[in-house]
């Protein structure tokens, strides 16, 4: 759930302390940008067909997709789908009850307050079946008078066999108890919409197949294919490849051949995880209207949650707070090797397999890691120091531990396995916050004997990413010079550990309209606005275009840049005035309104008709 602010994504940075390396204040002179054309949607709801016309031509495939976790993610309350107890029994709140129960066949919550006073809100959509082993949980919607379909805020854990809610005052997720109010609910009244609305709290697309909304006066207008996850959420449109295909059948051929239908054969590795990360990964959304079939970074920004200080990952990838499966981008089987989710789960059943593609027979099979780490197979306990066969033995016991997400809470299980598949290090692990992989089985023993045990067996261990090593490396005291030196390496291949870097030395070191800035940190700053990642590279252009708005040289940098970018400027451009757009609030936040207005000046040369932007703008100058 995303909107164009997030709570974590304004929040201040590092106690707003600006140290930069030059502390000039300069007067705005704002670079004149060229207009850019906005790109028209290549995908329309007309253009999908659901999943059953699969059936026909990929019975196999279908049958899988039909057992799996994706297509029973969600839908109409039925008694096959609703695993929660609505059996009347009450949800006791210190100012009310709430009543779970089906009338006449259908499922409600019934809500009495303190004056006797009823509401009844129907049940219309199932999210959920309490599938993840970690901790599986099923999530309701109602939907509203406006057409809006709004998230419930009583969940249900199938693990603890119990209805749960989330806090507004922490936003932990706890077990319903006569101690809460309902008015200390996170979303009471309910607010938080199906589908992607400009300005409203929402669930995006992730809870199902395909969701248009549209918003007409003071009506919401909402369609969808599924509330599963159909084959059109991973294979895009089928309505042109289904009529083509038909046609085939029956001798018509289409003129040119074409399937119309994109293959997700031979795609790169970074495709490939785009394509579970529609869902799987937290997203800043930069423009509205996605539908599978486009593509993903035209809409949302899968780094640009970094910036804040609350952001989901840690330094080196693991849940800091709430997130996804997204942290595997931080692993070195990505980063060095080409593994992606489909690497160990299989697309279609949502069962294991290994690299290729070879059914496994459990979750927790080692041939998931040993197909390609197969010197292991030799003699596992001489790698693990455990007997063959035992939990600490398993390759996920020690690289994939479960892990509780830290905003949650503890109150209700929702563990999930780390995807950095990192390597157990006690001592830093601890240090970092998080319980080591040997400490979640060794409970009794301190992180100084675990860490002397991994000495002992593995001596010096495989050194951490350079990104993450330098970053790890700046502290409070750490100057200019030397962060420079520890964190801007345009060399590395480190996209996700580049993009935080280079955040955290642009918001502690660089100030607006800075003069005498060292020349290597521009040429740098430069090399990075011309990556092919464009969270990368609007970033650095907005950094450039910040520090350096009365730089002729970097002026001159940035319109050649722009010239240079074809089909992908509209992206660079969303994310780059996104960014002085909060680089401006946060200064507003402080009480330093010049800095805010200059951010917010260079922002709207960069968008320059942004709503928000302007009223920003408006709003600080005020």
């Amino acid at each position: 759930m995303n909107n164009r602010y997030p709570l974590r994504f304004i929040t201040l940075w590092f106690c707003l302390i600006i140290i930069g390396c030059d502390k000039k204040k300069q007067s705005t002179t704002v670079l004149s940008l060229p207009p850019f054309t906005t790109q028209k949607s290549s995908v329309s709801f007309s253009d999908f067909v659901g999943s059953k016309p699969c059936q026909s031509c990929h019975p196999d495939i279908y049958e899988q997709w039909a057992g799996s976790t994706h297509a029973k993610a969600g839908g109409a309350p039925t008694k096959d789908r609703i695993i929660a107890p609505f059996n009347g029994t009450p949800m006791q709140f210190s100012d009310g009850t709430v009543y779970p129960e089906i009338k006449n066949g259908i499922y409600q919550f019934r809500i009495v307050d303190q004056q006797k006073t009823e509401q009844v809100i129907l049940v219309e959509a199932v999210v959920g079946g309490g599938f993840m082993i970690g901790g599986g949980t099923q999530t309701f919607f109602g939907k509203y008078s406006d057409g809006s379909y709004r998230f419930l805020p009583f969940d249900y854990s199938r693990n603890e066999s119990s209805w749960f809610a989330q806090l507004a005052d922490n936003e932990e997720w706890v077990k319903i108890n006569g101690n809460i109010t309902l008015e200390n609910l996170y979303n009471w009244p309910p607010h938080r919409v199906l589908g992607e609305i400009e300005d409203v709290s929402n669930c995006q697309q992730c809870h199902g197949s395909q969701i248009v909304v549209q918003k007409v006066g003071g009506q919401y207008d909402i369609q969808f294919m599924s509330l599963a996850v159909n084959c059109e959420s991973c294979h895009g449109p089928a309505k042109t490849h289904v009529s083509s295909m038909s046609n085939i059948v029956t001798d018509i051929l289409h003129k040119d051949g074409q399937q119309e239908m994109n293959s997700l054969i031979g795609i790169s590795k970074e495709e490939s995880l785009n394509n579970c990360f529609q869902c799987h990964a937290v997203k800043t959304p930069i423009k509205p209207g996605y539908l599978p079939g486009e593509k993903l970074e035209s809409f949302y920004s899968l780094k640009m949650a970094l910036m804040g200080n609350e952001n989901p990952y840690s330094i080196d990838g693991r849940i800091h707070t709430f997130g996804y499966q997204q942290n595997h981008v931080f692993s070195d089987c990505f980063l060095s090797g080409a593994m992606t989710c489909n690497s160990c789960h299989n697309p279609h059943s949502q069962d294991y397999q290994d690299i290729n593609r070879v059914a496994l027979a459990s979750r927790f099979d080692d041939k998931q890691c040993t197909s390609c780490h197969m010197a292991k197979l030799d003699n596992i306990s001489a790698h693990t120091f455990h007997k063959a066969e035992s939990e600490g033995s398993a390759c996920i016991s020690c690289h994939m531990p479960f892990r509780q997400h830290p905003a949650i809470g503890n109150d209700i299980q929702f563990t999930r396995s780390d995807h950095t598949i990192a390597i157990p290090r006690p001592a830093y692990d601890a240090s970092q916050g998080f319980e080591s992989a040997c400490q979640q089985c060794h409970m009794d023993r301190t992180v100084d004997f675990l860490q002397q045990k991994v000495d002992e067996w593995y001596g010096p261990l495989k050194p951490l990413h350079p990104a993450i090593a330098n970053r790890l490396k700046v502290n409070e005291n750490t100057i200019g010079d030397e962060a420079n030196a520890l964190l801007l390496q345009p060399e590395l291949n480190h996209p996700m550990g580049q993009f935080s870097n280079l955040t955290y030395f642009i918001k502690r070191y660089l100030t607006p309209g800075m003069e005498n800035l060292d020349s290597d940190i521009i040429e740098k700053m430069m090399t990075y606005a011309q990556y092919d990642d464009v969270d990368i590279k609007a970033l650095a252009l907005a950094g450039l275009h910040y520090s350096q708005y009365q730089n002729p040289k970097v002026q001159q940098f940035i319109k050649d840049a722009l010239k240079g970018m074809g089909n992908d400027e509209e992206s660079v451009r969303r994310r780059w005035g996104l960014i002085l757009d909060y680089f401006g609030t946060v200064y507003y936040l402080s009480g330093d309104r010049p800095r805010a207005i200059i951010c917010y000046e260079l922002a709207s040369s960069v968008l320059p008709n942004d709503k928000t932007i302007t009223a920003n703008l408006k709003r600080a100058r005020s």
